[in-house]
């Protein structure tokens, strides 16, 4: 197994907690939307007294819906070789959060069928950096909702071993609410929230 892995993470893409927490009261002031505007959005992991800004969300109207793009920033992810495929990985304090891209068809809107296509493009495998491999039954899923001009996430565990194989009869969101569990901040875990917010000028 190989593995690489690029510098610490510092710099730009940390926020202040102080300063994400004045963006998070300026979006709980405002109605809950239905879509967001067309402008771009930070990706945020927020982890305690650090945020650190994962991704940049691009948001383009479509009528009732939002066409997006989502953009990682790629300083902050390592080059891996695990369970002989490449992943593009977080470490950080002591734990490894890697993406893993949703292999099927994901229209990218959101608006009134809800966030569940960008809930599909920020799927992770959480791992140790001193384990050998990855295993997919370690999965992260951040349930999306709407505050304010925001969205926020919650970071719940489950399988997904499930995306291995085609889903059956054309269902392009197998992962089930059922199978599941919120994840809860503890000493021995890194499990950040996830906040999109509208990027300052």
């Amino acid at each position: 197994m190989t593995q690489v892995r690029k510098g610490p993470l510092r710099g730009p893409f940390f926020l202040t907690g102080a300063l994400l927490g004045k963006l998070s009261s300026i979006a709980l002031c405002l109605a809950a939307p239905t879509s967001l505007a067309e402008q771009s959005y930070d990706v945020v992991f927020d982890s305690g007294d650090d945020a650190l800004r994962i991704a940049t969300l691009s948001v383009t109207s479509l009528d009732e819906d939002n066409g997006y793009t989502l953009t990682f920033n790629e300083e902050l992810f390592g080059d891996y070789f695990l369970s002989m495929r490449p992943f593009r990985c977080i470490a950080h304090t002591g734990r490894m959060l890697c993406h893993l891209p949703y292999p099927y068809e994901n229209r990218r809107r959101l608006g009134r069928d809800g966030l569940t296509d960008l809930e599909y493009d920020l799927l992770f495998i959480a791992r140790s950096p001193t384990e050998y491999g990855i295993n997919p039954w370690n999965g992260r899923y951040f349930h999306l909702r709407w505050e304010g001009d925001a969205i926020r996430g919650e970071m719940h565990e489950t399988d997904l071993d499930v995306l291995a194989a085609p889903p059956e009869h054309d269902n392009l969101r197998p992962l089930a609410d059922v199978d599941m569990v919120r994840m809860e901040r503890s000493d021995g875990q890194w499990v950040p929230g996830l906040s999109i917010l509208p990027q300052q000028p």
